[in-house]
């Protein structure tokens, strides 16, 4: 089951991501297409989003970054 609530908006490109207990990062089209081009590499991946939000990346699981990258191909 999915860990994580993933939104791409396709008109604007933002995408939200939204974990279980609601916390939440916007992300700007820019962001998106650079988590897509890091999303082979989890580290990579965690600091892209650790530039939106530091603590939101932080928070992530393994597993939910996986799902992340899984998602946004």
């Amino acid at each position: 089951m999915d860990k994580l609530n993933i939104e791409l908006c396709p008109e604007t490109g933002i995408c939200s991501i939204i974990k279980k207990d609601g916390t939440k990062v916007d992300l700007m089209p820019d962001e998106v297409q650079t988590l897509r081009k890091a999303s082979s590499n989890p580290d990579a991946a965690r600091q892209v989003l650790a530039e939106a939000d530091p603590d939101f990346a932080k928070s992530l699981e393994p597993d939910e970054i996986k799902q992340l990258a899984t998602h946004l191909k």
